[in-house]
């Protein structure tokens, strides 16, 4: 028996995303590990940066084979300030009232390993 056109397409559709869900669910099977490890980078402020403002915001840059159920962990002066859940990581550091020098981790975490980075900045 032949299908009609529409429900080959629909079914054609339906196999197509079931293929996704599992190469998705395969990449970020626990028994997996990554091939390239995670990388994380605070691209504002730059180390050493003076910062007079308000709101220092924290912008970081990551990459991950998987990210899967990642997250980025914020430090300042090795105290945990922020975790952020979703993708863009960042976080806004109400800065007012502050000087002197700080130092601030960001720390991508992920099922499989994780990746930091530290700048050093100066509070007028």
């Amino acid at each position: 028996m032949k299908l009609p056109h529409s429900i080959r397409r629909v079914s054609a559709s339906l196999s197509l995303a079931l293929l996704f869900a599992m190469m998705l669910h395969s990449a970020c099977d626990s028994g997996t590990a990554p091939i390239v490890p995670p990388s994380l980078r605070i691209t504002q402020p730059v180390d050493s940066q003076v910062v007079n403002a308000s709101v220092l915001r924290i912008l970081t840059e990551t990459s991950s084979q998987c990210g899967c159920d990642s997250y980025v962990e914020f430090y300042i002066n090795g105290v945990h300030t922020y975790t952020d859940y979703l993708p863009f990581f960042y976080f806004d550091w109400d800065i007012r009232g502050l000087s002197g020098e700080y130092l601030i981790s960001a720390r991508l975490v992920e099922d499989y390993d994780d990746a930091s980075d530290t700048v050093r900045v100066f509070i007028e």
